[in-house]
């Protein structure tokens, strides 16, 4: 992840993993022990759909998603029922700056995808920019995508 700021607007820039089916086993082997983001998502006729955009700052990713899916927590159970676990994948990216660069990107991503699980009206950017844009790069198999959005 990077980060610009000019003139009281930031500009993040986020290299997301490739996409990976969930698999409680081989998550713990693929996520690291970094703070982050971790998107939820499903696919609809061949096209990626965000279910959740996931925070993690203390724990790190690798802990945060076992502590999401964890059966044995009660904490997200409502979450884990609406879920198909033939049908869900995950992707992170690293966030290690500081939790209020997590809270903004955290916020343009929600506000800009609007994932089932995440409520955007309720959710909050740090207020230190007047505007936050993002630069996604995505890691493909042989490839390498990149999009750019306006501020939100």
């Amino acid at each position: 992840m990077k980060k610009d700021v000019r003139n009281k607007e930031a500009y993040y820039a986020l290299v997301w993993s490739k996409l990976y089916r969930f698999d409680r086993y081989t998550s713990k082997r693929i996520l690291p022990e970094l703070s982050g983001i971790i998107a939820l998502v499903t696919k609809v006729k061949g096209r990626e759909e965000y279910l959740m955009f996931y925070a993690c700052w203390r724990d790190g990713m690798r802990v945060a998603l076992q502590k999401l899916m964890d059966p044995l927590i009660d904490k997200h159970t409502e979450i884990r029922k609406q879920l198909d676990p033939d049908n869900l994948y995950y992707k992170y990216t690293p966030v290690e700056t500081s939790i209020k660069d997590l809270q903004d990107i955290m916020f343009w991503l929600i506000k800009t995808y609007k994932p089932q699980f995440n409520d955007a009206a309720s959710f909050k950017d740090s207020e230190r920019y007047m505007n936050i844009s993002v630069t996604e790069r995505t890691l493909r198999e042989g490839e390498v995508t990149e999009r750019f959005f306006r501020p939100v």
